[in-house]
């Protein structure tokens, strides 16, 4: 009887793949919370090409803190920032903040690489080609303007 050799099945998927479908699932508050732990440098300054090596940095925060801590941190941060926004942080908000954030020039830091990392994300988010309006009814979108749609 012949043997039959079957080639070892991979997935199509690279890890750098993986590390993009992952941080683009994530809140911004929860990307924000990855990087500041992570090695970023704290003088990070954005530059062409460098998205990937942010992608690496996000994800080196998650593996060190580990994702629910990050998913809760992110939460308890954008909750910060929307009573700060309100005008009614209490001391104990304000107290854990500044613990989880101690270094506010990391911070500031991290939240603009935050933000670039948004913007250079859309380059990869899947485009669905739906569009909707007030009313909540979705229209399939034909061609490059926002008029052309039909129902």
């Amino acid at each position: 009887m012949h043997a039959t050799l079957l080639a070892a099945r991979t997935s199509p998927d690279t890890s750098a793949e993986r590390d993009l479908r992952t941080t683009l699932r994530m809140t911004g508050a929860e990307r924000t919370v990855a990087l500041y732990a992570s090695d970023m440098p704290t003088g990070f300054s954005w530059s062409r090409g460098i998205t990937p090596q942010v992608i690496a940095w996000v994800m080196q925060g998650v593996d060190r803190l580990g994702f629910d801590d990050v998913y809760r941190s992110g939460v308890e941060a954008q909750h910060y920032r929307v009573l700060r926004l309100a005008g009614q942080v209490s001391a104990a908000a304000r107290r854990w903040f500044r613990g989880r954030f101690p270094d506010r020039a990391r911070l500031d830091c991290v939240e603009q690489a935050n933000a670039m990392l948004t913007f250079r994300l859309g380059d990869y988010e899947p485009v669905s080609g739906y569009v909707g309006d007030d009313t909540f009814r979705v229209y399939r979108a034909y061609g490059d303007d926002v008029d052309e749609v039909g129902v």
